[in-house]
């Protein structure tokens, strides 16, 4: 099997899959990386591919004047004209000649994601060429307000690799016929829950909370400033608790954000604050409670034993099933909302295990794609 894997994110995308690689290389398959960090403003990881010895090319540096998607879209929304023409120029003239001498060879691709650019083009791309695609599940799966007629797992891949139960069903509602969804679990919460099992609770002391922020402008459910706007309501009505508590309050900004838009806003409201480690693991580590917009982190805070409480989106309400959850507390846009509870050491895992089926999820995917 010669296997191809391509990331656009140095991080979990390589989380999700360097266990994989070294199993099918371990077994005699070759092996190469397709990293298209550089197109998210992001190194690629050499140093760890060039450890494990593992064959991979890289995208070209973009140029300095062209800039990532931010929060700052100087090109329109996601499914703009404008956007949708650039991002075909770049496509053509960039990354397709790329692509193509990368998987020359290749009978398998893995991929984290087939529908937001560039994973539609290239997933179009694999099957025009009937190269076979495993798609393994990035994060939580919801309707995003500007996603395109193609649906994330939706693009033809041969196999889709699922969390959990509860992703799987929502994959079979959008996986064409002749993509088999497969419940494997995550490499990457396989890894997490490993270290925090490891590392147990003895870093947290005392009440602190931790907000996890993500650019849900980006996901267009909102501008920047209403984005901001709603960080700063839950602030300024959570102030008087965290601070008659001494609550210590930690804020963990996504990459793509500046994080000191946000600690300027904690400054005129909290008594303690201050910007989270930049590792997500250390950023949880060191707090007690979590409070999350629309990602992913919800489930590792349950996963680290967390409880947290969801911020609701204007027009979109509690995005994702988090609040299914009773041990997550609703954080309304308007009115009073109870912190207290989210200090509380029992935790019910019933929910987080419908999302995440631990254990031996690179071993299971590797011998699917081996299948």
């Amino acid at each position: 099997m010669k296997l191809a894997i391509l990331i656009t994110n140095p991080n979990h995308h390589l989380e999700l899959t360097l266990e994989v690689a070294k199993l099918a290389k371990q077994a005699g398959n070759q092996v190469r990386y397709i990293s298209l960090c550089e197109l998210r403003r992001m190194p690629s990881p050499t140093d760890v591919f060039k450890k494990e010895e593992l064959d991979f090319v890289k995208f070209s540096e973009l140029p300095k004047q062209l800039k990532p998607s931010s929060g700052k879209q100087s090109l329109g929304k996601s499914d703009s004209s404008i956007r949708a023409l650039v991002r075909n120029l770049f496509w053509f003239l960039k990354i397709k000649p790329f692509i193509k001498t990368a998987i020359k060879g290749v009978d398998k691709v893995i991929l984290m994601n087939d529908a937001a650019f560039p994973g539609d083009k290239i997933s179009n791309f694999l099957k025009r060429k009937g190269i076979s695609f495993y798609l393994i599940q990035e994060g939580i799966r919801f309707p995003l307000p500007n996603e395109t007629e193609v649906k994330y797992g939706g693009n033809g891949a041969s196999k889709v690799f699922a969390w959990g139960k509860r992703s799987a069903t929502h994959f079979k509602e959008v996986a064409g016929k002749d993509t088999k969804v497969v419940v494997s679990g995550s490499p990457r919460f396989d890894m997490f829950l490993n270290s925090f099992e490891r590392m147990g609770k003895e870093r947290v002391s005392g009440k602190r909370l931790g907000i996890f922020t993500n650019p849900i402008d980006d996901q267009g459910f909102c501008t920047k400033a209403e984005k901001l706007n709603l960080f700063e309501s839950f602030v300024k009505r959570g102030a008087s608790y965290l601070n008659n508590n001494k609550v210590a309050v930690s804020i963990k900004s996504h990459p793509r954000e500046d994080v000191h838009e946000y600690l300027s806003i904690a400054e005129k409201y909290l008594d303690s604050f201050e910007q989270a480690p930049d590792s997500i693991m250390e950023a949880i580590s060191d707090v007690s409670a979590g409070v999350v917009m629309a990602s992913t982190v919800g489930l590792e805070l349950l996963g680290a034993k967390r409880r947290f409480g969801q911020m609701e989106i204007p027009e979109y309400g509690y995005v994702f099933d988090y609040t299914d959850d009773p041990d997550v507390i609703k954080i309304p846009l308007t009115g009073t909302f109870e912190l207290d509870t989210l200090f509380e050491d029992s935790i019910d895992l019933t929910y987080f295990h419908e999302h995440i089926d631990v254990g031996e999820s690179s071993e299971r995917i590797y011998q699917q794609i081996q299948d």
